[in-house]
């Protein structure tokens, strides 16, 4: 039982309809999350469209751009007056970037919950037997299992081997039928699906600011 009874119906009833119609497997599985993540992605891009001022936003990213720019002009050249007008522009510089991050976080925090909700459905509904008798390790380690045990049943066939990655071999298993190429699993898919196609909406829709600065990465001025 989910955190929200009421919708473990819902839940349950798009689950077993997934399975019905036979894309809990590759290589439906792969094609149908990355509708899933195209469709998502949509309606992300929409709103983004809709609620949010692009033309402005960009402006107010260009004018930050000149400013982390002037600050890196003053820092390189050691400039008194510069320094000064960066100072004077500091400010303002914050105001913009506060204004900026919560106009652009408005869009998330509609489609948060729905998302959430959409991703554990979705999670759920993939974690079926015959995902799972696709890969060779269990949990444990070890090779061919009678009941396989990975965290994430097997979603996309890869055509190479990636299981002995370092770091990031953790994220595949070796395929059951061919140890020499990798399986992935629902995260992975489910998230590499969601950059890829998320990079191509921005772009189609327009909603592509350049510039942008990430908060964490401005610090004060010394």
């Amino acid at each position: 039982m989910g955190a929200l009874p009421f919708l473990d119906p819902i839940r349950e009833a798009i689950t077993t309809f997934i399975i019905e119609i036979g894309v809990t497997t590759p290589p439906w599985s792969a094609v149908f999350l990355l509708l899933v993540s195209m469709i998502l992605s949509s309606i992300t891009g929409g709103l983004n469209r809709v609620l949010l001022n692009m033309e402005e936003l960009q402006e107010k990213s260009d004018e930050m751009k000149k400013h982390q720019d002037l600050k890196k002009k003053a820092m390189e050249t050691a400039d008194k007056k510069l320094w000064i007008r960066v100072k004077r522009n500091e400010e303002r510089f914050l105001e913009l970037q506060r204004e900026t991050m919560m106009k652009r976080m408005l869009p998330s925090f509609i489609t948060m919950g729905p998302f959430i909700f959409v991703f554990t459905t979705l999670r759920e509904a993939f974690q079926q037997a015959e995902n799972f008798a696709l890969n060779l390790y269990c949990n444990d380690g070890s090779k061919v299992c009678d009941i396989p045990q990975t965290r994430d049943g097997a979603l996309v066939v890869l055509p190479f081997r990636s299981h002995d990655l370092p770091l990031l071999g953790s994220w595949f298993s070796p395929y059951t039928i061919d140890p020499s190429i990798s399986v992935a699993g629902f995260g992975f898919w489910y998230f590499l699906s969601a950059i890829i196609v998320s990079t191509l909406v921005q772009r189609l829709f327009g909603i592509n600011i350049t510039g942008m600065q990430n908060p964490g990465q401005t610090g004060g001025l010394r």
